[in-house]
């Protein structure tokens, strides 16, 4: 009975080296875990938006976008270049402020037409009070772009005397 229980041991250890064997020998590069992709970022500028509402007088010359009344809206799609989903890491907005009492928003909404459903992603929006040249960055976003589903810029400009040169998006690729 004792070399029974020896023979059986030593069928299930050679089993075990040849599985052992045969996982690394037909083992491939793409099967072992990889880094995060790198940051890239997709940039728009006015020639990217559109009024978003009738009624508001608002400028675009393709170069920066501002508004000559109390608030105008545009929207604009954000397209990645790229066949998978991609995660959004942050959302950029880039403006010249001379409004000490307006300010400028912009979110980021992910779009899936086939429920007619929109989802705030992130946004960031320039403080009231503080004027000059100046990028706001948005809190870090970490969400999920499929390529059935779009992404979508809605920016407000709240007041005269606001520039907005554009949004930076930036994401990495899910590999």
């Amino acid at each position: 009975m004792a070399k029974v229980r020896k023979s059986w041991m030593a069928v299930v250890m050679a089993a075990l080296l040849v599985g052992t064997v045969a996982g690394v020998v037909w083992a491939r590069p793409h099967d072992r875990p990889q880094a995060q992709d790198i940051t890239r970022k997709v940039t728009l500028t006015g020639a990217d938006f559109v009024r978003a509402k009738e009624g508001s007088s608002g400028y675009n010359d393709g170069t920066y976008l501002r508004c000559d009344t109390v608030s105008c809206y545009f929207v604009a799609p954000v397209v990645f270049p790229c066949l998978p989903s991609v995660t959004v890491e942050r959302i950029k907005l880039h403006l010249r402020d001379n409004n000490v009492g307006g300010k400028a928003s912009v979110g980021l909404y992910r779009t899936y037409p086939a429920t007619a459903g929109n989802v705030l992603l992130g946004n960031a929006e320039s403080p009231t009070g503080i004027v000059g040249l100046q990028t706001y960055t948005s809190n870090p976003v970490n969400e999920v772009v499929w390529p059935s589903q779009k992404a979508v810029i809605w920016l407000t400009i709240d007041g005269p005397s606001i520039w907005v040169y554009g949004v930076t998006v930036e994401y990495h690729r899910n590999i």
